[in-house]
């Protein structure tokens, strides 16, 4: 697994290059010591004559300690070394000089081999290269040399050095400012980094991600490309590619990314879970769902991976159905998506039982209802509350679906079961109330939503319109209306009627009087005596709450022509005081 845990740069012995723990996170850090360089002669290939690559080494070490970051190794020290282990110091290749690095204190090695041409009077230098003791090499490309050029090419190879340095220098400086989230100088460093060296993966990987933490999504997303294009495996570049792509809404391609960083991991769960995860936080839980799927191929006991499964599948589902208008029934595809969860649910209950954490088992329970198996929630909800009798957010759970399957008085009873054991369970009262006044049992609810206002829990506002919209949606407005019933409901609110808002007094009141003048105008059209002593009353009373400027104010707000209402009504009071003084 090519993990990277912390953005850095994995490259020649960085810090060893500029010159060992010597940077700190700022440019300006200054070189306390200089990192040994062990040079070694070039290995002869074939009775190649040992003096070229001696007199390379030597000008070599020469121009390394003109270096303020770097110096060279003294030969007799290596010379000692390789005694210790019976090596023949001229022979000395790549891997036995950097066996040997640590015995003489050496952070880089430089070593290769020489090949001869006597007929040409030249010298092939191969696999020439810097390397560092456990980590990456530059690798000098081969090249061919006169035999009286052993300077020239010493000098060659230092400036191939020192431009390797000095990218390095720039890399390592913008991970470090990566590091330190100083996110401007970070992306000066990486820029100029990149200047030198564009195929530096790592490098852009740092980069990209610095265009991620500045809000640059799309930016970010093409330099993690061409990371990938740099190195299909890099993980930390496939990880960042989804993360992006889905941010982006680019689904299918965010799912690609994905997958092809769990091709390196197919078989570690964890990693899975985590990629999952990371989806469906930047958008994408139904992706997120499929990645779980894979894993439990592999691995279909794994409960953990069946609650997240079942866990995506319902964001998944939740958002088939954010996209269709409120109130439409449930989709097939959203259906499908609940199935999948309950089905993942069900398999980790069995699994798990008891020890299920309390939002999977809420969540299991909902989705029997989503999927409209209500019965089968309440059962659900039932075996759960026999080992989790404590929870108070299950009982109201159950109460909720007491109540869907017409069972209220239990469902009463369950939401006060739920407020016994949790007291800050919010809206008891105020429900228990609703659903009473929900099945014309008004009356009984007063006292459950005067409780929820003087508990603090809900606004005499809240709680008057209980009341108030079932008056005017059962009865004023209902085909055909029924004013009485209507009037009995505007009466219970009323019943805060000193505790209310001036906008819902006033909506109330104009609506108590519109009944009011509706009732006493179908009434009074036998007009006589008897039946204007009925509406009389009623005409006034509608007359006195018109005049309201509270009722005004509303009237104004909803563009009603409120005189109408008000010449109208005084109209019909005058009918009925002069039909009584005649009939007196």
């Amino acid at each position: 697994m090519r993990s990277r845990l912390r953005i850095g740069i994995l490259s020649l012995g960085l810090l060893a290059l500029a010159g060992g723990p010597l940077l700190t996170a700022h440019a300006g850090a200054q070189v306390a010591e200089r990192a040994r360089v062990m040079v070694t002669n070039l290995k002869p290939i074939d009775d190649a004559n040992k003096n070229f690559g001696r007199d390379l080494a030597k000008e070599l070490r020469d121009l390394i300690n003109q270096s303020p970051r770097h110096q060279p190794v003294d030969e007799g020290d290596v010379r000692d070394a390789t005694r210790q282990y019976d090596i023949e110091y001229d022979d000395l290749d790549c891997t036995q000089s950097l066996q040997l690095a640590s015995l003489v204190n050496a952070a880089i090695v430089f070593c290769g081999t020489s090949t001869e041409n006597r007929d040409d009077r030249t010298f092939t230098l191969g696999g020439v290269q810097f390397a560092a003791p456990g980590g990456t090499a530059l690798t000098i490309e081969d090249k061919t040399w006169s035999r009286d050029d052993p300077e020239m090419a010493a000098q060659e190879i230092m400036g191939a050095f020192e431009t390797f340095v000095q990218q390095s220098l720039a890399a390592d400086f913008c991970a470090q400012y990566f590091d330190s989230q100083d996110w401007e100088s970070a992306e000066e460093n990486c820029t100029r980094a990149l200047d030198m060296n564009p195929d530096h993966a790592q490098v852009r990987f740092i980069y990209a991600n610095v265009l991620r933490q500045t809000e640059r999504p799309q930016e970010a997303y093409t330099e993690t490309l061409r990371v990938i294009e740099l190195d299909p495996l890099h993980e930390g570049a496939l990880q960042l590619a989804g993360f992006l792509a889905a941010t982006l809404g680019l689904d299918d391609e965010a799912r690609e990314h994905y997958s092809a960083y769990l091709v390196l991991n197919p078989g570690n769960a964890q990693v899975r879970m985590r990629i999952a995860f990371e989806l469906a936080q930047a958008g994408d839980p139904e992706g997120a769902m499929l990645l779980a799927e894979e894993g439990l191929d592999i691995e279909a006991d794994n409960v953990d991976l069946l609650l997240q499964h079942a866990s995506f599948a319902t964001r998944a589902a939740q958002d088939r159905m954010s996209e269709v208008a409120p109130g439409s029934p449930l989709s097939a595809e959203a259906a499908e998506l609940y199935r999948k969860a309950q089905q993942s649910y069900q398999a980790a209950y069995r699994e798990r039982g008891i020890e299920m954490d309390i939002g999977h088992l809420r969540n299991m329970i909902a989705i029997f209802n989503e999927l409209g198996q209500v019965e089968e929630a309440v059962d659900m909800a039932e075996r759960v509350l026999q080992t989790h009798d404590e929870e108070a957010s299950l009982w109201s759970v159950y109460a909720d679906l007491l109540k869907d399957v017409g069972r209220v008085d239990e469902a009463i009873t369950a939401l006060s079961e739920a407020q016994t054991r949790d007291p800050a369970t919010r809206d008891v009262e105020f429900r228990q109330g609703n659903w009473l006044v929900e099945l014309g049992r008004a009356e009984e609810a007063l006292p459950y939503l005067q409780q929820a206002v003087e508990s603090g829990g809900r606004s005499a506002d809240d709680a008057a319109r209980i009341f108030f919209a079932e008056a005017v949606n059962n009865g004023i407005n209902a085909e055909p209306p029924d004013l009485d019933y209507g009037l009995r409901l505007i009466g219970l609110a009323k019943a805060f009627e000193n505790e209310l808002s001036d906008g819902s007094a006033g909506e109330i009141d104009f609506w108590h009087a519109y009944a009011l003048y509706q009732q006493a105008l179908e009434q009074e059209k036998p007009q006589n005596l008897q039946t204007a002593q009925l509406t009389l009353p009623k005409f006034q009373q509608a007359g006195r709450l018109f005049a309201l400027p509270r009722v005004a104010a509303y009237a104004e707000g909803r563009s009603i022509n409120l005189q109408q209402f008000r010449d109208a009504t005084q109209q019909y009071i005058e009918i009925q005081e002069a039909i009584i003084q005649r009939g007196l």
